[in-house]
């Protein structure tokens, strides 16, 4: 026994720690597990009453980037003073890092616990021992550094010649010399040629999606740790179909190092982020016609572009989003000619369908009002009718081509069932094949050898229904229908309107020929500035006139808005929503009026209500200031010495306060104050009924 270990060190607790780096040398490297554990014999002969086993870090790396809850509770131990030894097979056994490593032999030494595997014992506190301690734990993570490193050369050289050893994506499978090759089943081809068909069909992943789910087609993936032999037929997610549409290899590139991680401290460890695409520019490995593909490289990155564009995070930053279903048709496409910021859509109106495009760029920045705002009818028929005129000479061709997709749309469904009903075939009489070899008197398997035949055999009436009701659904095409089909090709106009004209498309047409739109308001005469930037890089200006402030399709008329305004003069609002009701007015939108609805307009308008004017008075209000009665007032504005005026029959007469001060008109109330008789008038005006 070595003079190191002092009685001191015998009466407390000896440790033996347990490692192995991966679960695969768990699993197969038993003899090492084996030296390991056998460490506790050797403590006990050594003279240690008591000897702890830790081995919770099985499978855990050393390196330090994983947590080692058995590492840790062999630290809290040393710290505590209670243990005499730590047992280690060698020091990589304990840290493969220099930080924890070096933290472990400082606890030692201020503990006077010894450390000891099979080539010795050491003490901490002694400098030739912390010396060889320390060489120890700089040769162990320079030893994996280094095995790392000649790892990590050897695969990279591999992947320089385009092999790798991961799996491949579904439709292709790797051959016995390491080549890349389509899968010999045709029905698989012919899915994952369908989804890149489907997206440039419809410009979105998403709307790709939830097409295979309407139509019920299903998508093929690959199961893990089968080299993409084995196929199972799912209905296709977002992610999925992403996948597919995003990965190289399907242009018949080879790319590596798309992604990386990075490494961020957490709890005073190195840790793995979560990985993250790099730009193109800084893939590590892009080898073109590494392999058949089932699209070209240029097609590839159209489609990433398309999805770029259509993600609608990132609009704000110049991308136009995926074309919605929504009204408004420049969507996307606009961009504020004062602050250069793309321009978004609000719904208005009382069905909430109601278009305007706003650019909301200084009320972010600065807190006020945005720059401009527009409303989308006027200006999404102006633009609509500039791109028709533009596009009307390849209209026939269009037409030509529209009848083209439709057969192909059919033909592509048709063969997706049939390689599916042929699938369904063999897996019935696979299982048939199943049950008829089966001992009959094996009733347990026979049951369930028959249950599985009577699934295959439904699955495959099911698609024989399905073909069926698609040879009947779709119809061919009559050469009149052709003729109309034409005929709508050489008038654009009328195509475009046409009621079963997907909104969508009519975007998707915008965006094909148009770059952006800049967009300016201007107040003299009031009109909506465009700058078209066709895709051609041609650029055209449009001037589309718009209202003036109040003047819209809901405006008041303008004999109404005069009405009230000599109205408010002497009369309340209730009062004169009364009158304009009596005489047939409506408000803007069809409405009769209410007192609320005057205030509205007297609001807008800026015109003063009743009670803010003291210069006007009624009939009634004159005879109170006078002093006579309402007939005698009538009288005077009858025989023209009292001035009033009456703006429609119904309204009460306006008399100005001033003119109550002329003397002929105090005059005559002075002498029907004093008792004169005075002739009879016939009244007026008619009164309003309360």
């Amino acid at each position: 026994m070595s003079d190191k270990i002092q009685p001191s060190h015998l009466e407390r607790t000896a440790l033996v720690y347990v490692r192995q780096s991966s679960l695969q040398q768990v699993r197969d490297h038993t003899e090492g597990k084996r030296q390991q554990y056998a460490l506790v014999d050797r403590s006990r002969a050594l003279g240690f009453q008591e000897t702890v086993l830790i081995d919770e870090d099985q499978g855990r790396s050393g390196s330090g980037q994983q947590e080692r809850p058995g590492f840790g509770r062999l630290l809290a131990s040393v710290c505590q003073g209670s243990v005499g030894a730590v047992f280690a097979l060698e020091a990589s056994r304990l840290a493969r890092n220099n930080r924890d490593w070096h933290h472990l032999v400082d606890l030692c030494a201020m503990t006077d616990t010894l450390i000891i595997d099979v080539e010795g014992v050491y003490d901490a506190r002694q400098l030739n021992d912390r010396l060889l301690l320390g060489l120890k734990g700089t040769m162990s993570e320079f030893e994996l550094g280094l095995l790392r490193q000649r790892a990590r050369q050897a695969f990279e050289q591999k992947v320089q010649r385009g092999h790798a050893l991961w799996e491949l994506p579904v439709g292709f499978v790797r051959t016995e010399d390491h080549r890349i090759e389509k899968t010999p089943d045709l029905e698989v081809q012919q899915a994952v040629t369908g989804v890149f068909k489907k997206f440039l069909e419809l410009g979105s992943a998403r709307q790709s999606t939830l097409w295979y789910w309407d139509e019920e087609l299903l998508l093929p993936q690959i199961v893990p740790g089968t080299a993409g032999h084995e196929i199972v037929w799912r209905r296709p997610s977002g992610h999925r179909v992403n996948q597919i549409l995003k990965n190289p290899c399907y242009a018949g590139a080879f790319a590596y190092g798309r992604t990386a991680t990075q490494t961020v401290v957490r709890e005073g460890r190195a840790r793995q982020g979560n990985r993250r695409r790099k730009p193109q520019a800084q893939w590590k490995v892009l080898i073109f016609d590494s392999h058949p593909g089932y699209i070209c490289w240029d097609d590839y990155l159209r489609n990433q572009k398309m999805l770029e564009e259509n993600a609608a995070r990132g609009w704000g930053g110049g991308r136009r989003g995926a074309v919605k279903r929504g009204p408004a048709l420049l969507t996307g496409l606009l961009r504020c000619g004062r602050c250069g910021r793309p321009l978004h859509v609000n719904y208005s109106g009382n069905t909430g369908r109601v278009p305007r495009y706003v650019c909301t760029g200084s009320r972010r920045e600065r807190g006020s009002a945005g720059c401009l705002s527009a409303g989308a009818l006027r200006l999404d028929e102006a633009v609509a009718a500039e791109v028709l005129a533009a596009i009307q000479p390849v209209g026939i061709e269009a037409a030509l081509q529209a009848e083209e997709q439709l057969t192909q749309h059919n033909d592509q469904k048709r063969t997706s069932l049939t390689l599916a009903l042929e699938r369904a075939h063999f897996e019935a009489r696979r299982a048939q094949r199943q049950y008829d070899a089966v001992d009959p008197e094996r009733r347990l398997v026979a049951d369930e050898l028959e249950r599985r035949w009577n699934e295959a055999l439904e699955g495959v009436a099911k698609l024989e229904s399905r073909i069926a009701a698609l040879d009947t659904g779709v119809k061919e095409l009559t050469d009149e229908t052709r003729a109309s089909l034409h005929e709508l090709g050489a008038d654009l106009t009328t195509a475009w309107h046409h009621p079963d004209t997907d909104i969508r498309l009519r975007k998707r047409i915008l965006r094909t020929v148009l770059k952006e739109i800049v967009l300016n308001n201007v107040d003299d005469p009031p009109a909506h500035h465009l700058h078209l930037h066709w895709q051609g890089g041609v650029h055209t200006q449009l001037r589309v006139p718009r209202n003036a402030r109040g003047k819209h399709a809901n405006a008041a008329d303008a004999d109404v808005l005069e009405l009230v305004r000599e109205l408010s003069k002497v009369a309340e609002d209730k009062q004169i929503a009364a009158i304009l009701n009596r005489l047939g007015y409506k408000t803007g939108q069809g409405k009769s009026w209410h007192a609320h609805r005057v205030a509205s307009l007297r609001s807008y308008h800026r015109l003063p209500s009743y009670h803010k004017r003291a210069d006007w008075v009624t009939l009634e209000g004159a005879a109170g200031r006078l002093g006579v009665s309402n007939t005698v007032v009538s009288r005077l504005i009858k025989a023209g010495i009292l001035p009033a005026k009456q703006v429609v029959r119904y309204a009460p007469w306006i008399i100005e306060v001033a003119d109550l001060d002329l003397p002929v008109v105090l005059a005559e109330a002075k002498a029907v104050r004093s008792g004169r008789k005075l002739p009879q008038q016939p009244l007026g005006q008619q009164e309003i009924p309360l």
